[in-house]
């Protein structure tokens, strides 16, 4: 998975976009559980003129990335830099009733796309945040562990945190809003010597 993941993220390297679309946040969201994963590569080689960086990794292969325009300050990154990709999953929940008339589904979409021009070393950060209203299937007060149902049918087991207070208070069938949150930084930096 390591491979496909380090490929996928390597190719996303030379887009840039951005989409905004504002939803109704609520007041204070905790995050819920999280996932994040670091892979890097060190710099074989950059060819400025056709764009292209090799990077190896630790087992000595060699891969390509084409770099896009997009990208400033190419001409920083040089043979030994490490290139950086780390992605973060995260779900946060406010136990917060979703209203009345709110459906299953997506409310609101924010992207933020934040690129390093003038900076040491080139880099990108892409965050995607999503909220949504979902159903809960099922609440276990003992254990503090919450299944909600996604809009998709996807189940979604979490362990609410005691911080977030009001628990007692939801039962299964109740819609409230969550927020899941894709956060990718790639980018390259000098080693330590």
């Amino acid at each position: 998975m390591k491979k496909s993941l380090l490929a996928a993220l390597i190719a996303s390297l030379g887009l840039v976009a951005a989409n905004t679309v504002f939803a109704q946040a609520p007041a204070k969201m905790l995050p819920l559980a999280a996932e994040a994963i670091v892979l890097t590569a060190t710099v074989d080689s950059v060819d400025l003129k056709k764009r292209i960086v090799v990077l190896k990794d630790a087992n000595g292969n060699l891969a390509q990335m084409n770099v896009s325009k997009q990208v400033n300050d190419l001409d920083k990154v040089k043979k030994g830099d490490v290139f950086v990709v780390e992605h973060a999953q995260a779900i946060a929940v406010g136990l917060i009733a979703a209203p009345k008339d709110a459906k299953p589904g997506v409310s609101g979409v924010r992207s933020v796309v934040i690129s390093g021009k003038g900076s040491a070393k080139p880099f990108e950060e892409t965050t995607d945040t999503v909220y949504a209203t979902v159903k809960i299937s099922t609440i276990d007060a003992k254990t503090r562990v919450v299944t909600f149902t996604l809009p998709s049918g996807e189940k979604q087991k979490v362990k609410v945190d005691q911080s977030v207070l009001g628990l007692e208070k939801f039962k299964a069938g109740d819609d409230v809003i969550v927020e899941f949150v894709d956060d990718t930084a790639i980018g390259f930096v000098t080693p330590k010597k």
